[in-house]
This record gives C-alpha cells, structure tokens and sequence, in this order.
C-alpha cells in the first residue's frame, strides 16, 4: 500500500516576517541597530550627533542629528526593505561611497522594537514622524523638531522572548554600544559628538583634529606617545594614522582600529598585515595597538559581503597587504637620530613618542665600522677575543663575543667625548625651547656610568636615559646582519637530493601563481606529479628539517592573503639568535667611550628602541618627573 506524501508547497514570507529574519542578521544586539542608526546621520552629512542610552540601549536607544534630513514623503520608505537614497544601480553597488548602501536598517530595526523616525528638512516650517509598533506602521504625524532627524528605538526584541534571551547583561550591552560609538568618534573627529548613558553623561566630543579626538576617548598617552603614519601609494591608495608600541604605553587597552574609506573593518588580510609590519619590535605578550586609516578606490573593494558591512573583500589582497605591512616597517624603523625620539610632551607630563625632523646629517656608514666575527665564539659568555671584520654567517654556533670598541674601530670616539657638543639638539625638546645650553645634547644624552654592569645611565638635557646595553647592542647586531644579508631575493642553496611534498589542489593552484615569488624567496620547485612538488633548493640559512612545514605555511599564507613573510620571519629568527649571541653581556664593564659609541650607534639604527624580542632598550626620567619625586618646588 503506498504511503500519501505530502507535499510541503511553496509560499512568500509577509514583510514583517521577512523583516525580522533580517534583523537576525543586520540587528544582533542593541549595538548593531545604534551602528545602523549613526551610520544614517554620518551618511547625512550631520555635524552635530547626541546619543542617549538606557540600560544598554535594550531600553531605549535615542540618536538626535542635524543631518540633511527626510522629507514627509520618504518617511515611510525609510521603513521599507531595500528603500535607500544611497543607490541608484548596480554599478554603484560596485563602487560604494556610504556607510550604508542595502535600505535593510531601519527597516529590520523597526519591526524588533518601537520605533520611532522624526525628521525635519532645512527650510520648513515642521517636521514630520512615523512609528512602528514592532512591525505595525503607524501614520505620519507633524512634530516640532529642529532641523535634522531624530530615531528612537525602545524596548528591542522585547516581542521575540525567542531572541531577548540571547541578549547579554546592561553592562556588556552597553559596552558594546560604547565601542560603535567609539569607532565613528575616531573615524569622524570632525563631528561633534555626545553620549549619555543611563541620564549620566559618558562623552562630549567637540569637532576638532583626530589626535586630540583619540586621547579625549582613551587617554592623553595616545596623543603623546605615537608614530605616524602618512604613506601614499598612486592618487587611489594611501594610509595614514597612528601607531603605538604597547611598551610604552601605561596601561594597554588593546586599541586596534583599522578603518577604510571611513568605515571600520575587521579582514584577516589587513590584520596579518599589521602583525607583519610590528614583526621584530613586538614582544609575544603584547599586542600592537593602531588607529589607521586607509583610503582606497572603492571600485577595488567589496564591502557588499557581510550583513553588518564589517569585512570587506580586496580586488588585489597582495598588494595591500604589502603596503600596509611595508608603511608600517618604515614607520617603526626610523632612526632616533633621524626623526623618532622620546620627548618631554607639552605640558610636562611625562616622556612621550612623537615624530620631528632633526638637522643631524647622516653621513656615517654603519656598515663599515662593524667589525665582529661570527665564527670565534667558544661558548662561554664571558670570552671575548680581538678579530677584524669578518661578515660570515652561516652557523649561529660559533660565536665572537667581542667588545663595542673592535666593531667601532677607528669610529670609537675619545674618552673625552663627553664635553665634546657634536650634536645639535633638535627643536623636538620643546620645553627648552626659550633657554640655551652652553652644551649640546644628541637624541640619548652622553654617558655618566654604568649601572651593576647591565644599564648605561645618560644624561640628556632635561633629564636622563637609562638604557639596556645588551638588548641595545642586540638591535644594533641584527640589524647589520640584514643589512649585509641583503634587502633583495634571497640567495638559494642547492639540495643534494630533492624533497618530495604531497599538496592539496587549493596550495597547488597557489604555487601556480606564485612562482616568481617562491624564487624570490630562494626556492626552486617543480611540478612532479598530480599533488606532488619537488623541492630542489631553498633559502640560506634555512633549516633542512623545517622546509617541508616551511614551504606549506608560504602556500597557506599566498592563499589567505595573497602574500607571505614566512621565509623573512625564519631568517631573522635566526639571525637574531646570532645577534644575541654576540651582543655585549651584563657585567661586562664598558668605559664612559665606549657607552657613548653605543648610544651614538643605537641613533642610526632602525628600530633600535626595542630589542630582538620587542622589548624595550631604553627609558627616559625628565627633570620635571625627578623633581615630583623629591617634592621639590611644593
């Protein structure tokens, strides 16, 4: 006997329902739908935006704006999917220049809340307002407003008992609306803007420039201790913005903001482009912190991929992520004597990381006063023998420990050098500005002593430095073995036998693609058969027992982010191990020279304030703060 089927048939969803399947996606939390909303006013061309909060804005979220506004006939599009002024046809799509582009906010908004849209147009009389009692639109009504929009959102999700419960407490609610707050503030300093939480007032931004924007949301550090970052690739491609190393900072709060074209973004491919660009300054426990922005043509993106447009697809993923991970590099290796320094801050607060020019000529070659060999050290630390330069590095075992004097040579200045003004001091120091010096200070002041054999104490001119002399001298050593290895490809060493490794199809089609950068590299493959390559020759200085994994992680990365560090990073870990090998030990005593020659040396050196591991070489303590110390002028 055959069994009747039945037949489930086919029928559209009613609006509402439509509505409230996207609000799971586009409206996740009270955050999401105060995104939407602020979007809308900064899409408006608002100047002014106040926002008021109550228990996390699962209770009300009320946004008031003095943007372009809605006229009376558009209020109740605004209420309707897929109904925007911000697009006109696919080829807009295509090349988004708004925060918002889909017409899915206000509408999936409304129908999980009640809702409320006033808005009144310069130059009439009276404005107009629509409600939505979750889903169920009310009629226009005249209201008296200023000029501007005004959105209220009460009681969200309070119909859908299925999807409240999902919420998380007031106070994580509130934290998350506090960081969408946060991300336009910092993307939109020109705006005015106010946020009150609860009847309590959280922020009251004026408009102003973006540092002064970013210590008013997470402290004055972040306006004193940075590095900035203007880099232009072409009339389409720049980034700008700051960077901070977290060493330096007094509490890290893990701020990490990347915004393109002025919208905040979360994309694999720029993040692990900014944790290349802070490689060899950064230390394992710490976490970079960024506000960066990058501007782009927007017919090269695709912001089109995500319901919360927080991810964004690149036409050419490579190349940006060369670009972003390479302005960082070069923003992070400038010389201290050339333009980065730790300065006393305007109003004498405390040291502080800024860029100046300074008049300093650079004309000394490091390269030719850096005499030490990599092939007499005899495994005890406290050895040292006299060699001349001899630029081998091939096994990081042998080791000469020698002395700042032997790789300075004939540059090691006299013991005298300390009464010797061959600096002029930069304008940077500020606070000294109206008074001379008989002496002149360089960047890291002139050596006193040596403290229990480990820190070099220096005088500066308003104040002194305390510096680690072995992680000081470690950043100098690695960085001249990269110098002498070589900016370009990489030299490869043949294989006695071939190696044979097993691919998938996707790390397959990767090789394909990237082959000239797997020479590059120093790599010489070949196809061999269905899913199989052939190794012939790899990088100098390369492990033999890590190139199998080695060669996997380059493909895994070309297919992630269109580029891979993975080679750079494992010869710099090996040339760093070398580096702290022959870097001077503690209690190893170094006279009032040969301190002085070091600091001399750290000034030319890129990336010298951090050592190998990304800690930091050295400190500042200004007059200003040794004086509250002892009290003195209280």
């Amino acid at each position: 006997m055959e069994k009747n089927l039945i037949v489930n048939r086919i029928h559209r969803l009613n609006d509402n329902l439509v509505n409230r399947i996207c609000a799971g996606e586009v409206v996740e939390r009270p955050a999401s739908a105060l995104k939407e909303i602020l979007e809308n006013s900064v899409d408006a061309g608002a100047t002014s935006i106040s926002i008021e909060l109550a228990e996390g804005g699962s209770k009300l979220i009320k946004v008031i704006d003095n943007g372009s506004g809605i006229i009376k006939d558009d209020l109740s599009l605004a209420l309707e999917r897929h109904a925007t002024s911000k697009l006109e046809n696919e080829d807009g799509l295509y090349a988004i220049r708004t925060l918002g582009f889909r017409g899915e906010g206000l509408a999936s908004i409304a129908s999980v809340s009640w809702f409320t849209l006033a808005s009144k147009v310069t130059g009439e009389n009276i404005g107009y307002q629509i409600s939505s009692h979750f889903g169920e639109i009310r009629e226009i009504t005249p209201v008296g407003i200023n000029s501007g929009t005004v959105v209220e959102v009460k009681d969200i999700y309070h119909n859908i008992p299925a999807r409240k419960k999902f919420m998380k407490s007031e106070t994580t609610e509130y934290q998350h609306c506090r960081t969408v707050f946060e991300r336009i503030a910092v993307s939109y300093p020109q705006i005015t803007m106010k946020l009150n939480h609860n009847s309590k007032e959280i922020y009251n931004l004026t408009d102003g420039d973006l540092l002064t924007r970013i210590s008013s949301l997470f402290g004055k550090q972040y306006k004193e201790r940075y590095f900035a970052i203007t880099e232009l690739a072409g009339e389409e491609l720049s980034l700008s913005g700051y960077v901070y190393h977290p060493a330096y900072l007094e509490n890290n709060k893990n701020v990490q903001l990347f915004f393109v074209n002025g919208r905040y973004v979360r994309d694999k491919v720029i993040q692990n482009a900014i944790k290349q660009g802070f490689s060899g300054v950064l230390h394992h426990e710490h976490n970079p912190n960024y506000i960066l922005f990058l501007t782009i043509n927007p017919s090269d993106i695709d912001v089109n991929v995500h319901p919360s447009k927080s991810e964004v697809r690149f036409k050419d993923s490579g190349a940006i992520h060369s670009f972003i991970s390479r302005s960082l590099k070069k923003s992070l290796a400038v010389p201290l004597g050339n333009s980065t320094t730790f300065s006393e801050s305007s109003n004498n607060s405390g040291s502080t990381w800024q860029q100046s020019e300074f008049n300093q000529p650079r004309n000394h070659n490091i390269s030719d006063s850096f005499s030490y060999s990599v092939n007499d050290f005899d495994g005890d630390h406290q050895n040292y023998s006299s060699r001349t330069n001899n630029n081998q590095y091939n096994s990081p075992q042998n080791i000469n420990h020698n002395l700042v004097r032997e790789w300075l040579g004939d540059n090691l200045p006299n013991e005298n050098y300390l009464v010797q003004p061959k600096y002029k001091e930069s304008s940077l120091f500020t606070e000294s500005d109206d008074a001379e010096d008989d002496q002149t200070f360089p960047p890291l002041g002139h050596a006193l002593a040596q403290l229990k054999g480990i820190y070099i104490l220096s005088q500066t001119k308003d104040g002194m430095i305390v510096v680690d002399m072995h992680a000081a001298h470690e950043r100098v050593i690695l960085e001249r073995l990269k110098q002498q290895l070589g900016d370009n490809s990489i030299a490869a060493q043949q294989l006695l036998m071939p190696l044979a490794l097993s691919v998938e199809p996707v790390q397959l089609e990767a090789f394909e693609r990237h082959k000239t950068e797997l020479q590059m590299l120093g790599f010489e493959i070949d196809v061999i058969g269905e899913g199989q390559l052939a190794i012939r020759a790899i990088p100098m200085l390369l492990d033999d027992g890590q190139t199998e994994q080695l060669v996997l992680d380059v493909l895994n990365d070309f297919i992630n982010y269109g580029k891979s560090n993975a080679i750079i990073e494992h010869q710099e870990e090996l040339l760093s191990t070398m580096a702290c090998h022959c870097a001077v030990r503690a209690n190893h005593q170094l006279t009032i020279a040969e301190m002085n020659a070091l600091l001399r040396e750290m000034e030319r050196t890129e990336r010298s304030a951090y050592c190998n591991h990304g800690r930091p070489t050295w400190f500042k303590l200004t007059m200003n703060e040794l004086d509250g110390m002892f009290m003195r002028g209280k």
